[in-house]
């Protein structure tokens, strides 16, 4: 029946009919070939962006966590500085040596006179050997005698806790003697240091 039809079909309602079969083919293997591989790789690269903006998130969320690590690290080190400063190293493998290069100008600048230094012991940390680094802060002990006034004692106590505030007075040992301007005045500081120091 739809043979008859056809055949009864003017010849230009024929070509018309023909023409929209072919367009539609045509239509159909453009889709099938063209319009859905593209939409597919479209909605890929879709996912793919969105995979990527999703990194790219996690990247800025990483790099801010490092900056404010970075930040806190800088101001810990800054906090730090004055105690690393302040540590005592041995000088010449002495540590009373190091505290006469320091220390000497401001004791004979509160008038002491006739110096001397000497490195008195210490107790090292009680650590098992397994664990025990080699080198240990610790607070290393200077005996210091020197000869001058009350006033001038006290007077390089001022300065030394001035120029040193990490410095602890262990000991302050004045012994009479005839002249007040002549006492002679023995110090025991405590100072942190670190350095030089192998346990076995």
């Amino acid at each position: 029946m739809k043979n008859d039809l056809i055949q009864n079909m003017a010849p230009n309602a024929k070509r018309s009919a023909a023409f929209t079969i072919v367009l539609g083919a045509i239509a159909a293997v453009i889709y099938m070939f063209a319009v859905e591989p593209a939409s597919s790789q479209l909605a890929l690269n879709r996912r793919k962006l969105d995979e990527l903006e999703t990194n790219q998130r996690r990247m800025n969320m990483d790099l801010h966590s490092a900056d404010t690590i970075k930040k806190n690290l800088a101001e810990i080190n800054q906090n730090l500085k004055p105690y690393e400063e302040g540590m005592l190293t041995p000088l010449l493998e002495s540590y009373s040596m190091r505290a006469k290069s320091l220390l000497e100008p401001l004791l004979l600048g509160a008038g002491l006179v006739e110096p001397d230094y000497s490195d008195e012991p210490f107790r090292a940390l009680p650590l098992p050997k397994p664990t025990a680094p080699r080198q240990l802060h610790t607070r290393a002990a200077i005996r210091i005698s020197a000869k001058g006034s009350y006033q001038a004692a006290i007077s390089f106590l001022l300065r030394m806790e001035k120029e040193f505030p990490l410095i602890a007075l262990r000991s302050l040992d004045i012994r009479s003697q005839q002249s007040n301007d002549r006492q002679e005045i023995i110090y025991v500081l405590e100072w942190p240091a670190k350095g030089g120091l192998s346990r076995k």
